[in-house]
């Protein structure tokens, strides 16, 4: 058995390739009960060097399975982030109704950057480059990249949201239906927005109705209308807060989910902490548009890594020893700081005042439940309403989980010891669930 994912500092819970380097989820989609991971991934080192798309299967979300790099370097350029489609009724013609392609759209980092498709007839386990390459040319001269592509039912066409490059730092929107041949109806910018751009239409829970919604690396979002191809902006946010230079980034949504949940993995940026592999994604997280808001949840299938609980009441810490657990907690009133896993969070309700790594963050004053993950170097933090979400690494921790540094207490924790996802036989010898 290769001594794969034997590392001490690897994530047990979370996607790591084997060997090699990974950053930007890509082309995530699920297929038939299979949902497909793909990712910007470097075979040959542990630094971001020429960009593959390597690729991984779950059936659940939690187990992972690597397979054989889906996308190599060629003369066009090295391959950089794009989105999925599941063609269902085979507009581009590409497949058949009976057997829909699954087209992958990215960008062909060359000279200059272009807009590519990849298209698999078995279920995501091969592609195959389009022959009709580029099916976006260069429009601007930059280094334009990172496409995500969403039908628009009111239209009956489907769109297609665009990075227009460092320079200009806007995001374009075209249009096509056939998913082949497009053209430009938009441009516009985010503020404090750049590359990685996620167009998703939502239902808002609160209104009933549907909106458009757009993302961007850095965890900014626009909510609002398309109309005649233009994006009418009705609120903007930020749903992943970024609490230091290393943290979730580029996240993309899961094409195609077959319960209607709006599911999303972000690239979890990390120090380089050996010579064999580095970098992980986050969690799965769910996302919610509720009155204009989005809103961000832990998925539902994480509740199956839980084992062993322990709890109590108006506390300052609980005796845990291990290091993979989920934290359901209630704050008090007053001001707290508490060591989560060696990362200090100050909570001031009163104040309505989020501090982390030295940065601030607006918070609520009802702000009091949490719930938190904790992988050997991570810790992933979401409000009980979906308010506030960010995901960072973390040193790794000899000992500590959760404690309250200076005066006050929690008014209530709980404490889940975590099953590790990976095979028995490649747990780095530590038991599942420690």
């Amino acid at each position: 058995m290769p001594d794969f994912y034997r590392e001490p500092e690897r994530q047990q819970f979370h996607f790591s390739c084997r060997r090699g380097w990974l950053n930007d989820p890509n082309g995530l989609c699920f297929y038939r009960g299979i949902c497909h991971l793909f990712y910007q991934h470097n075979p040959g080192g542990v630094v971001w060097g020429p960009m593959h798309w390597g690729h991984a299967t779950s059936r659940d979300l939690l187990h992972w399975e690597e397979q054989e790099i889906a996308l190599f370097p060629d003369e066009h350029g090295t391959i950089f982030s794009g989105g999925a489609v599941v063609d269902l009724m085979n507009v581009s013609g590409l497949g058949t109704v009976e057997n829909p392609p699954l087209l992958f759209f990215y960008t062909a980092a060359g000279t200059p950057f272009t807009q590519n498709l990849a298209v698999s007839l078995d279920g995501g386990r091969t592609l195959v480059r389009y022959a009709g390459n580029p099916v976006v040319p260069n429009l601007y001269g930059d280094e334009e990249r990172d496409p995500s592509v969403a039908f628009d039912p009111e239209a009956g066409k489907w769109r297609m949201a665009l990075y227009l490059g460092d320079r200009s730092q806007e995001f374009a929107l075209l249009e096509s239906t056939n998913l082949l041949d497009w053209r430009e109806t938009d441009r516009f910018p985010i503020e404090g927005g750049r590359e990685c751009p996620e167009l998703l239409r939502l239902k808002d829970r609160r209104t009933g109705g549907y909106r458009w919604v757009l993302l961007e690396a850095n965890g900014r979002y626009l909510v609002g209308g398309i109309e005649r191809g233009r994006f009418l902006r009705e609120n903007a946010g930020i749903f992943m807060l970024r609490p230091g230079d290393r943290a979730g980034y580029a996240g993309q949504t899961f094409k195609n989910q077959p319960d209607g949940r709006c599911l999303y993995i972000a690239w979890q940026q990390d120090i380089i902490r050996g010579d064999r592999f580095s970098q992980s994604m986050t969690l799965p997280v769910e996302l919610r548009l509720e009155g204009g808001e989005l809103r961000v949840f832990p998925a539902a299938e994480l509740e199956h890594l839980r084992g062993e609980c322990r709890s109590g009441s108006d506390v300052r810490s609980l005796p845990l020893e291990g290091e993979l657990f989920e934290l359901d907690f209630q704050l008090p009133e007053t001001e707290i700081i508490l060591n989560l896993g060696g990362c200090y969070v100050a909570f001031d309700l009163a104040g309505g005042e989020l501090r982390c790594n030295a940065r601030k963050y607006p918070l609520p004053s009802d702000a009091r439940h949490w719930r938190a993950w904790l992988d050997r170097n991570t810790l992933e933090l979401f409000e009980g309403e979906g308010r506030c979400y960010f995901a960072l690494p973390l040193d790794r921790r000899a000992q500590g989980v959760v404690s309250v540094s200076g005066a006050g207490e929690l008014r209530q924790l709980s404490a889940w010891r975590l099953h590790a996802t990976l095979p028995a036989a490649e747990q780095g010898g530590v038991p599942a669930g420690r």
